[in-house]
């Protein structure tokens, strides 16, 4: 699909492009073409294209892995808003008892130190399930140990679990860990371990350590009440004393759920005043804003971009599409992705359960949808950035969810845009999309919001349901009218 592009240059003065995002050339209006030499491009020779999946033509794993993700359970010590887990079917827990017989699975696996492999720990909370972690990890370790190039273990936790021993394991085991948490939007998406003196000083005394070796982070999302990147990168700069501390995800949100849409971005202007604050944020602090993944999303782009690196080669945003990336609980199911559990049905009618480690031949994953055969994405300017977006996604959710993206994607779009020609694009020429896709700041067309319907107020009810390891869980939040 080839796009149209009015920008503007920042100071004055208008320019005409053309992008074509299927071979992913950009000219301007003369015919010059934005490319790197020959020999700097990225060198597609061999690539294989992706191929793409549905329910119909299911996505399938291999039994050479090179990224495993643990899924230990869905438990939770908290119950965030927009939790992409809250609404989710739980399994029957699972604990260390279950560990050798999952050991055992794996040797239907292949893995390979000169490829490498990274095992990510999952809940729920993981630390949760600590005395199944602990066993569950060692025993891994002592599996590779034979490889010079052992396995990056890594952890994502809510960080209000975490002991002083806990922290040295960690630190000891060589985990990589990334602590969730919104900054000065944390109290819109849940409780707030930093609000626990002692609990604050336990992660951040881990924090300077794990620093020095670059193995710890802050993963933040934004939401349509927690928007500014750099307030949240200031915010963590006050609390860490720490200019560079490294943030990890940094995207909005997807609608998962009832929460999630109503965390997701409302209307025209919403989504306008977000585009804006996006690019402003990173243009004007020279992008130094802490979040790696989003400067190296525009700089990935810029990169496919010079080097016209095709469409067809295009995977999905999550990475769970790649049949050496495979997520499992310890009872051997192989699902969709570590959010989600094998008795939860996708939105599209499918389940989440793809096959076990028993049979990885006829693993099948009906539940997913291929960026190719979404009606949308192949004529989406942004797709080289987007990627496809939640690939279990549908309906409501699904549009929702691609909205929040488009917006998040083309504020990033037109920095690397600007990068490459000096000039900032206002609006993207093309029927196929909606005016307010063409028009990037909202700034060149006339929008009338659209009526919103009458909302008739849900309550999400959260309940703790037991404990796991004398520590309080809740089970799956249900919608009450």
């Amino acid at each position: 699909m080839i796009f149209e592009i009015l920008a503007q240059k920042v100071g004055g003065g208008e320019a005409t492009f053309y992008y074509d995002n299927e071979f992913n050339i950009l000219k301007d209006s003369n015919g010059k073409v934005f490319e790197y030499p020959q020999e700097k491009r990225i060198k597609q020779e061999g690539s294989q294209p992706v191929v793409p999946f549905d329910k119909n033509n299911p996505l399938t794993k291999s039994k050479a892995i090179k990224l495993l993700k643990i899924q230990l359970g869905l438990s939770c010590n908290y119950s965030c808003d927009y939790c992409s887990q809250k609404f989710v079917e739980r399994a029957p827990e699972t604990s260390k008892k279950d560990i050798d017989a999952f050991l055992a699975k794996l040797d239907n696996l292949e893995f390979s130190e000169e490829k490498g492999l990274k095992i990510e720990f999952w809940g729920g909370e993981p630390f949760v399930y600590w005395k199944t972690l602990k066993p569950l990890a060692e025993a891994l370790r002592e599996r590779f140990s034979h490889w010079e190039k052992e396995p990056v273990f890594s952890v994502i936790t809510n960080g209000s679990i975490l002991t002083k021993e806990i922290c040295a394991w960690l630190y000891y085991m060589g985990f990589q860990v990334a602590i969730s948490h919104d900054g000065p939007g944390q109290s819109v998406r849940g409780p707030d371990p930093f609000d626990d003196p002692e609990q604050k000083k336990i992660i951040l005394d881990f924090y300077k350590i794990m620093k020095k070796q670059g193995r710890m982070s802050f993963n933040s999302m934004m939401n349509s009440k927690n928007r500014s990147r750099k307030e949240v990168h200031d915010w963590f700069i006050k609390l860490t004393g720490d200019p560079k501390v490294p943030l990890g995800e940094g995207t909005i949100v997807d609608a998962y759920d009832e929460d999630g849409l109503a965390n997701s971005l409302d209307s025209y202007q919403d989504h306008f005043e977000y585009r804006k604050l996006a690019f402003n944020d990173i243009y004007a602090n020279n992008g130094n804003i802490g979040f790696g993944m989003i400067i190296g999303k525009i700089d990935e782009f810029t990169t496919n971009v010079l080097s016209h690196t095709e469409s067809k080669y295009l995977g999905q945003k999550c990475g769970m599409d790649n049949d050496d990336t495979m997520a499992v609980d310890l009872r051997g199911n192989v699902m969709t992705c570590q959010n989600v559990s094998p008795l939860e049905i996708a939105k599209n009618g499918e389940s989440h359960f793809g096959g076990t480690l028993d049979n990885v031949d006829d693993i099948k994953i009906k539940s997913a949808t291929h960026w190719m055969n979404r009606a949308g994405c192949p004529t989406c300017p942004v797709l080289h950035i987007c990627k496809g977006s939640c690939m279990f996604l549908d309906d409501k959710y699904w549009e929702t969810s691609c909205n929040n993206a488009y917006s998040d994607a083309i504020a990033l779009f037109a920095l690397s845009f600007e990068k490459m020609t000096g000039y900032v694009p206002v609006l993207i020429k093309n029927d196929s999309l909606p005016k307010d896709r063409q028009d990037i700041w909202g700034t060149m067309l006339k929008h009338e919001e659209k009526t919103k319907k009458k909302i008739i107020p849900i309550k999400v009810v959260s309940e703790v349901v037991g404990k796991i390891d004398d520590v309080e869980v809740y089970g799956k939040s249900k919608v009450e009218a």
